[in-house]
C-alpha cells in the first residue's frame, strides 16, 4: 500500500469513528430502567366511580424492579389502598406475542396488573390472559416523570 493509499485509509478511519461520537447518543436500558418513573390514571371500577390509581415504578441496578401502588375508589374512600410488591418481566406473551409487558405482583404472589408499555412511555392494562381489554374505558397509567 502506498503513502497516499495509508493516509486515506487514516483520514476515513477517523471520520467513521468521530461520526460514532456525534450527539444523538442512544441508550440500550435495561426494560427495568425503562419503567423506572411515576404513573396516574383512573381505571375502571364494577361498582364504583373508578379507581384513582398512582403507581410508583422504582429499578433496582438494572436487575428488577419494585413497585408502590396506591388505589383511591372514587366516590368510596378518601383513604388510598397501598400494594407494594416486585415486577416481572414477561416476554412474548399473550395472543398478540407482545414483546414485553410488566406484571406487577404483591408480596403474596398475586398478580395486581398487567401493563403493556406503549410508544409515549405510558402503560395500558391488560388482562391476566395478558390480552387487550376491549373496552372504552381509558385503561392508560400516564407516565408522569
Amino acid at each position: 500500500m502506498t503513502f497516499k493509499g495509508i493516509a486515506t485509509t487514516v483520514v476515513l478511519a477517523s471520520i467513521i469513528g468521530l461520526a460514532g461520537c456525534s450527539g444523538g447518543e442512544v441508550k440500550n436500558q435495561s426494560p427495568y430502567a425503562q419503567a423506572d418513573g411515576r404513573y396516574q390514571g383512573t381505571l375502571p371500577c364494577a361498582d364504583c366511580a373508578g379507581i384513582k390509581t398512582n403507581l410508583q415504578i422504582r429499578n433496582q441496578d438494572n436487575t428488577g424492579a419494585s413497585f408502590t401502588l396506591d388505589s383511591t375508589r372514587v366516590g368510596q374512600s378518601e383513604k388510598p389502598m397501598r400494594t407494594t410488591g416486585q415486577v416481572l418481566i414477561k416476554q412474548n406473551v399473550g395472543p398478540n406475542s407482545y414483546p414485553l409487558v410488566y406484571e406487577l405482583k404483591n408480596g403474596q404472589g398475586n398478580t395486581i396488573y398487567n401493563l403493556l408499555p406503549v410508544g409515549n412511555g405510558d402503560m395500558r392494562l391488560l388482562d391476566r390472559n395478558y390480552s387487550r381489554i376491549d373496552s372504552s374505558d381509558n385503561l392508560t397509567l400516564k407516565r408522569i416523570n
